[in-house]
């Protein structure tokens, strides 16, 4: 039934937010998690195969782009910013690209990825799901979202730098994510064919065995 897999996708997503904000302390936030990837292994089809490419293609959309195009907007807010001086460091930009745009990017595209096959969201419309997340993400850090609107030329040319980049990191992960499907299917595919032609050698004749 279709409700099913939409259930397991929200239950899993839920228990996101929850474990990450430790609110039911840490042995119930884990069993919060588990409750939400059960849920989404029992009803939403090819849960583990989704994730993992959904993990897989979020992780590479954050490395190329994700964590490089936070770090540039970042140095366009400090450079436009007419009180401030724009400190860059190595470990900083590092901390973005890795701890932000690969960790991040790869468990926003877990979670797009999932709710794409839970709710049926057709391929061009997936890459939304974690471009919201990456905006999501900007809009509840406190500290994040006042630079946007108060550094540099202000949230008109901020606002939508960050989301060209959120756009961006959506559109690759939606490519590189239809890529994995394929080859899958396409190896599906040569296997069956395969399979069918042995059956055909084996009993040219078509006799039942």
């Amino acid at each position: 039934m279709r409700w099913k897999p939409a259930l397991g996708a929200l239950l899993f997503i839920a228990a996101i937010p929850v474990a990450v904000s430790e609110l039911l302390g840490p042995v119930w936030s884990m069993a919060v998690v588990l409750i939400g990837i059960g849920a989404g292994w029992l009803l939403v089809p090819g849960f583990w195969r989704s994730s993992l490419h959904g993990a897989i293609g979020g992780v590479a959309a954050g490395l190329l782009v994700l964590g490089p195009g936070l770090r540039i907007a970042m140095r366009v807010v400090a450079t436009l910013d007419p009180i401030r001086s724009p400190e860059f460091t190595v470990d900083g930009t590092m901390f973005i690209i890795i701890g932000v745009g690969v960790m991040m990017g790869g468990i926003f595209g877990v979670i797009g990825n999932v709710v794409r096959g839970g709710f049926g969201i057709p391929t061009r419309s997936a890459g939304l799901v974690p471009a919201l997340l990456v905006m999501l993400m900007i809009g509840l850090d406190g500290e994040l979202r006042g630079e946007i609107v108060e550094l540099g030329a202000g949230p008109w040319l901020n606002i939508p730098m960050f989301g060209a980049t959120a756009l961006g990191y959506g559109a690759l992960w939606t490519r590189l994510v239809t890529r994995l499907d394929m080859r899958r299917t396409e190896k599906k595919i040569r296997h069956e064919t395969a399979e069918s032609a042995t059956m055909t050698l084996s009993n040219p004749r078509g006799l039942e065995i």
